[in-house]
């Protein structure tokens, strides 16, 4: 009996091994921003579609947008620098990256395929090449959202039921794979990270692969800022929170002045609670003079790269992120707050799916511009 009982265990500890292994034969991780603007008294400000000039992505990146908003500008999703914008559009996800690494010694794994999903908005910007679609939420099916087509005359209405969608089919690690050349800076950052290239079966190659999008979406923080004081609450609607209690790791809060001077404020572990919601959970005092200062630069992404470092990015992918963001986190004039994004929100609002067993590390860091 004891004999068979043994015979059993290694039994299935063989078969259950090549799976173990297959578990952590690819390794993702992904970085990104979500941009929010708010007012004085913490009301979200829209058309965040309009964006900065430097912004704009090269002209071979591919862009989607629905049949039913292409009529006008009016009711486009689409970035650019002329466009009115949408005053529905309260949120940019910006520059989500996504590299891929064989997991020590073992093979590539045959071309395999990525989806992911925007909870409340569209995803319209993306290289390589995918298909890009937007439905309504019909519900979960084996654990995966199911979207129902929209009419070719419904609206597309910014809510928590709308899910913007791409998919890459056929991805292959290729070491071979030749990205498009480009002066972009905030293009080439990304790349200098020891990941493994990758291409599609239509030829288009990257070291990663991009996509950013439009949503109506709050941020994780309610903000009210006075010339004396920056309140944070927790956001107003918490439904989508699968625990308890979550945990933003850091946050920071930024001023950064017409003539370069900079001054900044760290706080860790600060703590939404579900049954306490617009709870303030933090005040934060505005700097004095002595506070600013070039210097404060270097100390703030310091303290950054630390952050993303412990969130479970490479030290070269934190660098590589930093330095995409370097204009408009430490140069761009203005005040605003910083956050680790918990990776409740980014499951929920953002869920990613691959067609092999692998181990993902996302990191998004929000970001909110207070202005007057």
């Amino acid at each position: 009996m004891k004999r068979a009982s043994m015979l059993t265990l290694a039994t299935c500890l063989f078969l259950a091994a090549p799976f173990a292994h297959a578990q952590g034969s690819l390794i993702v991780h992904e970085w990104g921003t979500i941009t929010t603007r708010h007012s004085r008294d913490g009301t979200p400000q829209g058309r965040l579609n309009r964006i900065d000039p430097a912004e704009v992505l090269p002209a071979f990146v591919h862009r989607f947008e629905p049949q039913q908003t292409s009529a006008t500008p009016q009711t486009s999703f689409r970035k650019g620098t002329d466009t009115p914008g949408r005053p529905d559009v309260t949120m940019r996800l910006e520059t989500p990256v996504l590299y891929f690494y064989r997991d020590g010694n073992a093979a590539a794994p045959a071309a395999f395929d990525v989806s992911v999903q925007l909870r409340g908005g569209i995803l319209n910007e993306f290289y390589p090449d995918a298909q890009a679609s937007t439905g309504r939420d019909a519900g979960r099916m084996e654990s995966k959202i199911a979207a129902q087509a929209i009419k070719p005359g419904d609206p597309i209405v910014l809510d928590d039921y709308l899910l913007g969608r791409l998919a890459w089919n056929g991805i292959s690690l290729n070491p071979a794979a030749r990205p498009p050349q480009t002066d972009s800076a905030i293009w080439n950052a990304p790349r200098n990270v020891r990941a493994e290239k990758l291409s599609t079966a239509a030829g288009e190659g990257e070291h990663y692969l991009f996509y950013r999008g439009v949503a109506h979406l709050e941020a994780l923080l309610q903000t009210r800022h006075s010339p004396s004081e920056v309140q944070l609450r927790a956001p107003r609607h918490l439904h989508w929170m699968p625990v308890p209690e979550m945990t933003i790791s850091q946050l920071w809060l930024v001023d950064v002045h017409a003539d370069g001077a900079l001054a900044f404020a760290a706080r860790e572990q600060t703590t939404i609670a579900k049954h306490a919601p617009l709870a303030q959970l933090v005040g934060m005092k505005m700097f004095s003079a002595q506070q600013y200062g070039n210097s404060q630069r270097a100390a703030l992404r310091e303290s950054m790269r630390s952050a993303l470092i412990n969130a479970g990015l490479y030290d070269d992918e934190a660098d590589a992120m930093l330095a995409t963001w370097n204009a408009s986190y430490f140069q761009t004039a203005g005040l605003r707050v910083f956050y680790v994004v918990p990776r409740e929100w980014i499951e929920y609002f953002l869920p990613l799916e691959l067609s092999v067993p692998h181990r993902s590390t996302r990191v998004l860091i929000g970001r909110i511009d207070l202005i007057d």
